[in-house]
């Protein structure tokens, strides 16, 4: 079906009216498309339907149940079809519990997301769509109140080709988010002193979280190779904002449990050599710096991972850059240094 039109018609109703056309034609695009025989009922849960439907083909009866103010329970049901002349679909919302919905006849309709819904709408009253969504992933993993305070204390900066925005060994003490440019990531050996290229970042990439979460110097420079403009969040703000809910710590016990019962694997994010001399048994070598480019897509998106280091700073790190990426992740706290249990020589 052509989903533009539709589109362009649920933007007429009063739920979806505050949602920008883009964004509810990718909505749209992401809903299943479902049917069902007559008879079947289209609840998902025994409260209901959880998401709003749209239905495209056939008649539905829907039945809302609820508890009257005595005790004793009500109900109210009614038929729902596609009107001729009509805009050729029925939005059935679920924004209220114990809404059961019935085939009358064979019915085709798409399932929305309500949750989702929810979502852009926060971010829609928040004015976040002023950003393209590339530069807000982060963002998307915070709650709204957060995100809300966040945008509020995001600084623009611009800035010229060949602009060093950030040096090794400095201080870290901003997070940058690049809203319009290209940069290069460049590390220093410290040994011979021999400077090699680890990474290029493009619109929506951010850098510097790092150090922050590390309590650490920079580990690399940060140069930018075309003009363009970052949006830059002060420590204190990061720590308060970003950091709370992007950083889930859990404690050697509790990972220890979850790694038994098969809920949770297990990454280690130091450097090769620190693992060659041991580490915790099963664990799979990740270093930090791999996270940030072709590492992550070796990982999967519905697994849960904890990751650790020797003292728990850059595991920080890594979970927060593995959260940013939609991977759920938490932080071993203490690291290896406070790991009671028994270790095995790496590999």
């Amino acid at each position: 079906m052509l989903l533009a039109p539709l589109a362009r018609h649920l933007r007429a109703t009063t739920m979806f009216s505050p949602l920008p056309l883009d964004r509810l034609l990718g909505l749209l695009e992401r809903s299943a498309h479902r049917q069902a025989r007559v008879g079947e009922w289209l609840d998902d849960s025994p409260q209901g339907i959880r998401n709003h439907l749209v239905l495209l083909e056939g008649v539905v009866e829907t039945r809302r149940r609820w508890i009257a103010p005595d005790g004793t329970e009500g109900s109210l049901a009614r038929c729902v079809g596609i009107d001729a002349g009509g805009p050729g679909f029925a939005l059935i919302s679920a924004a209220s519990s114990q809404l059961h919905v019935l085939a009358k006849t064979d019915v085709a309709y798409l399932s929305i997301d309500s949750d989702e819904v929810d979502e852009l709408l926060g971010w829609g009253s928040l004015g976040a769509f002023v950003l393209p969504e590339s530069h807000l992933k982060v963002f998307h993993q915070l709650p709204l109140e957060h995100v809300a305070k966040a945008i509020n204390c995001l600084i623009e900066r611009p800035v010229a080709a060949g602009e060093t925005v950030v040096g090794q060994g400095e201080p870290g003490d901003d997070y940058y988010v690049i809203l319009e440019g290209e940069a290069e990531v460049w590390q220093t050996d410290a040994l011979t002193g021999q400077a090699r290229l680890v990474n290029r970042l493009v619109d929506g990439d951010s850098f510097g979280e790092e150090a922050l979460l590390a309590e650490s110097a920079r580990t690399a420079s940060v140069t930018m190779t075309t003009p363009g403009r970052l949006l830059r969040l002060g420590k204190a703000d990061f720590n308060a904002l970003l950091e709370p809910p992007m950083v889930e710590m859990v404690d050697a016990q509790s990972a220890r449990e979850m790694l038994r019962l098969g809920v949770a694997r297990l990454l280690d994010c130091r450097h090769p050599a620190e693992q060659a001399q041991e580490r915790i048994p099963g664990a799979t070598l990740l270093p930090l710096d791999e996270m940030r480019h072709e590492g992550v897509f070796a990982l999967d998106s519905d697994q849960t991972y904890i990751v650790y280091c020797r003292n728990g700073r850059r595991s920080r790190a890594a979970a927060f850059l593995l959260r940013e990426r939609g991977i759920r992740a938490l932080a071993l706290t203490g690291g290896l240094a406070a790991w009671p249990y028994a270790l095995e020589e790496g590999h």
